[in-house]
């Protein structure tokens, strides 16, 4: 019962504006994609202004270029160029395919070009005074180089009648473009430049007398606006679109044949600083250093992968598709604007292929069984279990809510609010220890703990009249919070690697009157996780439950493990060892997640009176921020259809919406979310008429799908991944050598 005034109400029309989808992150993994057989770092010990790869080459550049071997990390040696300050580089073409990676062209701060041979580390050609400004750009299509300097001019660098390379010593043309460009790419012999919030193509050519141009005027899109673009990206399997990153972590996605923007996909909320087409995926970075993987082929798209590759923005981002067929790997190298380090990541992602793979052919080694879990999650408002006994009705709530369920195997009661929140003898005393004398806290921790013990004795008392046998598996506190998980008793012996923690996020992450308790465990040989939560209070604070939410789920919860002698990945999902919330296959997280309605009070009672819920379910906060939000942390999470009316806040007592003064809007405070694809089956969704609270209780009955893993068949059935991995890669090296050669005679 605490204090969540509807003052400072707001409602807003991006609330019911038509919302697109957002990138699926259900099915993320956050293993970062090191290479087990190359280097992950190479210290580059100098302030490194431009980055590129070519097949095993790494070239960084600035007062210095280096050339360094990504597979050994090693610099193999440095290419000298006194007083002169590189801003861009390139790889110049080859007429051969075993020759790509032997020259570079390098652009300066004063507008001055250089080739270098890199297997000789020399300087072979120069030329001063092509450009009057800093050079910002090299470009490469099919066997031409375009430069481009920082006042908008480009110059073109056509191939030679003698060699069929473009060559330092002849005339280039020259047209001026736009100025202050944020990024530009070739999409096959078109230049797409990005400005502000604008994008113009260009067709540069060598043979042509001067530019074609073709101009994109208007803006991206009227309905999804966007920020000013930062970068962009191909992807090579997708060659109609061009992808462009903003810096409010929007992509806009333009079609190459009919120069139209065709969709704008809201990723984050955080600037993008770098995107890379990657395989079939397009790689995204963002200020925080985190990357992210988009399979963009799927509506809506998928995250892939996300990890924290850098604690700084990252500035760079460099791949290159002829490293698939001479390497046979994909390195990318990402490298932010402080740490001159280079961080290589394996694009070829064969780790989580190789995970997955193993998921999809799980049925060849492995056994299952369904179980039952029911969950529970009620805010008591301090309610004593005595107080059940006030009425008829009230005093048959627990056993009829575990008679719901046919004796399942997992009982789980998640409370909030089991001690009054404004009882300043019981919580701003036990928060504020420094303001009280030390009978006041022995008398709150004496009060709590009697209130955890009755409910525990009362709940204990409950499960008792299941046919089955039960015991108490494990139950936790944290103020007003208290979880407790009762078992059936045969399965007592198949549970592991049991563990409690609680997060605080009230006051700032300082206290404990708002928070979590999560509880994992293994079961067989899958892994389960149980979060009771209570977020902030209060009608308009629908950012700072947000920010609940990503503190609890980004919390480390407790060290990782596994509890049995299955492979890791073969109990945790996404890469993840258990020590996260999000690594366990099956996630249940209820509570009193205090989200509302963005209506007035009125509206919303006229539409309970004719049993509209559906309708007042467009505005409810919690679905609202699932839809619009890309970095709302429950997005991975599935609820079931709600079909009960709101269940806060009551008159005590009552079946009346709140009577007094304040007159609180009705809400949907009180809800289970959960996350297992294919793993977890929802029964039953509801609510019951409990009058002690102002809150009534939520309920949900779900079929849970646990496997028993064969390590001999595992064994087998691993080797026969690996297989289809090899098969894998050859088909996409041969993919990547044909679209190799085609992009090359498309742009001669």
């Amino acid at each position: 019962m605490e204090d969540d005034s509807d003052d400072n109400f707001v409602t807003s029309a991006e609330e019911t504006e038509r919302l697109s989808e957002y990138p699926d992150s259900s099915r993320a993994n956050r293993r970062p994609p090191i290479f087990r057989s190359m280097p992950h770092e190479i210290h580059c010990k100098y302030d490194v202004r431009a980055i590129s790869i070519s097949g095993e080459y790494i070239i960084t550049s600035s007062t210095v270029t280096k050339v360094w071997s990504v597979k050994t990390g090693v610099c193999i040696g440095h290419i000298g160029h006194p007083d002169l300050r590189i801003t861009a580089i390139a790889f110049k073409p080859s007429l051969q395919v075993e020759d790509e990676g032997s020259a570079i062209w390098l652009g300066t701060r004063d507008g001055g070009l250089l080739e270098a041979d890199i297997r000789t580390l020399k300087i072979v050609n120069k030329r001063t005074g092509v450009h009057n400004s800093m050079i910002k750009g090299i470009y490469r299509c099919g066997f031409e180089m375009w430069t481009l300097d920082e006042d908008g001019r480009i110059q073109v660098w056509g191939p030679d009648e003698r060699t069929g390379l473009p060559h330092l010593s002849d005339a280039p043309k020259s047209q001026r473009i736009q100025v202050a460009t944020a990024c530009a790419i070739v999409v096959n012999s078109y230049l797409w430049v990005g400005r502000s919030k604008q994008v113009t193509v260009y067709q540069p050519s060598y043979s042509q007398s001067e530019l074609v141009q073709f101009t994109v005027t208007r803006p991206l899109t009227a309905a999804k606006p966007a920020g000013d673009i930062t970068c962009a990206a191909v992807i090579a399997t997708d060659p109609e679109h061009v992808y462009f990153g903003h810096d409010d972590g929007k992509v806009s996605v333009y079609s190459r044949t009919k120069l139209t923007c065709v969709d704008v996909v809201s990723i984050s909320l955080y600037k993008i600083t770098a995107m890379a087409g990657v395989g079939n995926f397009l790689w995204v970075s963002f200020r925080t250093g985190m990357v992210y993987v988009y399979d963009v082929g799927q509506r809506p798209w998928i995250v892939m992968k996300d990890w924290k590759a850098h604690e700084s923005p990252i500035q760079s981002m460099a791949v290159d598709r002829t490293s698939i067929f001479k390497l046979g790997t994909l390195p990318v190298v990402t490298m932010t604007a402080t740490e001159n380090i280079l961080t290589i990541w394996d694009g070829m992602l064969k780790q989580d292929w190789l995970e997955l793979n193993m998921q999809e052919h799980e049925e060849e080694y492995c056994s299952f069984r369904t179980i039952q879990a029911l969950i529970c999650t009620w805010n008591v408002g301090a309610a004593k279990p005595a107080d059940l006994q006030q009425t008829s009705a009230d005093s048959k709530f627990l056993r009829k809510l575990v008679e719901s369920a046919d004796d399942p195997e997992i009982v789980v009661f998640g409370f909030q609010e089991l001690v009054e929140l404004d009882n300043k003898t019981v919580t701003a005393k036990s928060m504020f220890k420094h303001k009280k004398k030390h009978k006041d806290k022995a008398n709150a921790r004496q009060h709590m703990s009697h209130q955890y013990k009755a409910w525990q004795d009362r709940l204990t008392e409950a499960v008792s009249h299941l046919d089955s046998r039960y015991v108490l598996l494990l139950s936790d506190k944290l103020i007003g919070l208290y979880t407790c998980i009762f078992i059936k008793e045969r399965e007592k012996h198949e549970i592991g690697n049991l563990r409690s923690s609680t997060v605080k996020t009230g006051l700032g992450g300082l206290h404990g009157n708002k928070g979590a308790i999560i509880v994992r465990f293994t079961l067989d040989d899958s892994s389960l996780c149980f979060v009771n939560c209570h977020l902030a209070a209060g009608q308009s604070h629908v950012i700072p439950r947000n920010n609940d939410i990503a503190n609890i789920m980004e919390s480390k919860i407790t060290t990782g493990g596994i509890g049995s002698t299955a492979n890791m990945a073969d109990i945790y999902v996404g890469g993840g060892d258990g020590s996260m919330i999000l690594d366990h296959e099956i996630c249940f997280v209820n509570g009193d997640m205090n989200y509302r309605i963005n209506l007035h009070r009125v509206p919303v009672m006229k539409m309970l009176e004719k049993g509209e819920l559906d309708k007042l379910l467009e505005s409810e906060q919690l679905l609202t921020q699932l839809k619009k939000n890309p970095s709302f942390r429950l997005r991975p999470f599935s609820e079931s259809p709600i079909t009960f009316p709101p269940t806060y806040k009551y008159d005590i007592g009552t079946d009346t919406y709140d009577s007094s003064e304040k007159k609180r809007t009705p809400a949907w405070c009180d809800r289970i979310y959960y996350r297992g694809p294919g793993k977890v089956f929802p029964i039953e969704y509801r609510t019951y008429d409990v009058r002690v609270s102002d809150h009534r209780p939520v309920s949900g009955l779900y079929d849970i799908k646990v496997k028993t893993v064969d390590r001999e068949l595992r064994k087998e059935a691993l080797q026969m991944s690996i297989r289809r991995w090899e098969d894998f890669l050859q088909e996409s090296i041969q993919k990547a050598r044909l679209h190799f050669h085609e992009n090359e005679q498309r742009s001669r």
